[in-house]
């Protein structure tokens, strides 16, 4: 996009975790640190936050909650993902619900981290 500014090093997967819940962020991301060490990791813990990191950085991958605080906020961090040129196959939903969300968005429940890890795997081919 002209104009936008790129951090992402051209080698390096850069992933952007997006909770509320402070303490699950912090216990994903030492999950994420481990399956993909090499990757720049960086959190947002509400929607306006994610989508501040959207407009300034280019993510390989985006990885929200659903719900934070209210239902479909994860929506939100979705359309900024994609205003930003994220493809929605670069996207995942963490979420116990499959209410509402668009075709194409991958679903994995929190807490299913063999899914999870695969999703990622699929998502960054």
């Amino acid at each position: 996009m002209f104009g936008r500014k790129n951090s992402k090093p051209t080698n390096q997967e850069s992933i952007l975790l997006v909770d509320d819940d402070k303490g699950q962020l912090d216990v994903f991301m030492a999950w994420m640190g481990a399956v993909r060490p090499s990757a720049h990791l960086q959190t947002a813990t509400n929607a306006a936050e994610a989508t501040q990191l959207l407009n300034s950085t280019r993510f390989s991958l985006v990885i929200s909650d659903y719900s934070m605080p209210h239902p479909a906020a994860g929506l939100d961090v979705l359309a900024a993902a994609k205003d930003s040129g994220l493809p929605v196959s670069q996207f995942i939903m963490l979420s116990g619900t499959t209410d509402n969300l668009p075709d194409g968005v991958r679903l994995v429940s929190k807490g299913d981290l063999p899914a999870l890890e695969a999703a990622i795997e699929q998502a960054l081919k």
